[in-house]
């Protein structure tokens, strides 16, 4: 830990800055995207939308509304085809369809052989043909068991949510993570064509609540996960907080401490682990993450990036043929509200950035984006293109 240590402090001072911004072409998402994903082909994206229903609503009812999977030509603004969701059994609500991207429980992903589309939607997953949306098949998730405490005399119950949907790379399994409350999670794998679960596991207690999901490194022997050793707003602790489970026994390989609260991380063609932080900013100062670096075997840390000004951090995302790597590098500031004595950043603008996995040198920040620290964005296969969903829904060209 110390060796790891005295690289960092070392490694800071030379540390790679964010690579100049310049004005991206985008496209947009036509429509209120919990979750989207760029075609392995790089033609096309894939959404689920939410839309209120057409007609009027009786006073003090709620309102109605529709969700569709819907697949566009967005170079052409072209709908090609959209399947409709089935209505739930009335536990979704107006609150869940406007949630966070990340707390939504919907999730979209293509195989990386481009035949097929995966949407996680309340509970079930709609496995679709990717040409049309027709639907093939469903698989109805298990839902672990909610936890039960008695606390004073009273019970609480903490039901499962779902956090992370990934597909392997053969396209062969489903990984989902469930959060059964803010310290402990769930690790399930489906099989796709027999809709069988094949295992499960209990990850690690940490603050699981606030890691931003998981990744399969390249060869979908690992699911590589961020958990953080504190809450945010607290300094980190010595314990591990990257965690990678094999994926044919559900133990944990490799497990190392960053010395970041990581809540995100993506993984290198070499196994490498890439983190950023989720913490809160100082009151006083910026702490000014670096986006680290690390041997995942090993768990040292081999480099670190520097952002614009005031860190990299929420989140970053790397390319499915190992080429690219993004991250949120947008500049910060902090408020301090002297009535209550709380503190809260706020962006000065908000940006990604890209950087090569060769030789790690910067390609490109983008354009001011309102509203992507709200949001979620992700790298296409080849690299070539970002799309972000939520409070910023854009497909973005890249130089």
């Amino acid at each position: 830990m110390l060796i790891a240590h005295l690289f960092f402090v070392g490694a800071t001072l030379h540390a790679q800055k964010a690579p100049a911004q310049e004005h991206l072409k985008t496209f947009d998402l036509p429509c209120n995207a919990k979750s989207a994903e760029i075609s392995p082909d790089e033609q096309s994206v894939v959404t689920d939308c939410i839309v209120e229903s057409a007609g009027a609503h009786p006073p003090g009812t709620k309102k109605i509304f529709a969700e569709t999977v819907k697949l566009w030509d967005f170079g052409r603004s072209r709908l090609i085809a959209e399947f409709s969701v089935p209505r739930g059994n009335g536990s979704d609500s107006e609150d869940q369809f406007f949630a966070n991207p990340q707390v939504s429980g919907r999730f979209v992903r293509f195989t990386a052989d481009g035949t097929l589309v995966e949407a996680l939607i309340n509970g079930t997953v709609h496995i679709l043909r990717a040409t049309d949306l027709a639907e093939l098949r469903t698989i109805r998730l298990a839902k672990p068991q909610s936890l039960v405490r008695e606390r004073g005399g009273r019970t609480t119950v903490n039901k499962p949510v779902v956090r992370a949907m990934e597909i392997s790379p053969d396209g062969k399994l489903a990984a989902v993570l469930w959060l059964r409350d803010t310290l402990h999670g769930r690790i399930q794998l489906y099989d796709l064509s027999s809709g069988a679960e094949v295992r499960d596991w209990n990850t690690p207690t940490g603050w699981i609540g606030h890691s931003k999901g998981f990744v399969y490194n390249a060869s979908g022997d690992l699911l590589v996960v961020a958990i953080p050793n504190n809450t945010p707003c607290f300094p980190p602790n010595r314990d591990p907080d990257v965690f990678a489970f094999d994926v044919q026994t559900g133990e944990v390989r490799f497990k190392f401490a960053t010395g970041l609260l990581t809540g995100s991380v993506a993984v290198g063609p070499d196994n490498s682990v890439l983190a950023v932080d989720v913490n809160c900013m100082g009151v006083f100062r910026d702490r000014d993450p670096k986006l680290k670096i690390f041997d995942m075997a090993s768990g040292k840390g081999t480099r670190t990036l520097s952002g614009r000004g005031s860190g990299i951090r929420n989140l970053v995302s790397s390319s499915a043929d190992g080429s690219r790597f993004l991250a949120f590098t947008g500049k910060m500031k902090v408020n301090f509200d002297w009535g209550d004595g709380t503190s809260y950043s706020i962006p000065v603008d908000e940006t990604f950035s890209i950087w090569n996995f060769s030789n790690y040198e910067g390609v490109v920040t983008s354009q001011n984006i309102p509203g992507l620290r709200e949001s979620v964005v992700r790298l296409s296969s080849k690299g070539r293109y970002a799309v972000s969903f939520g409070r910023a829904s854009f497909v973005y060209q890249l130089p």
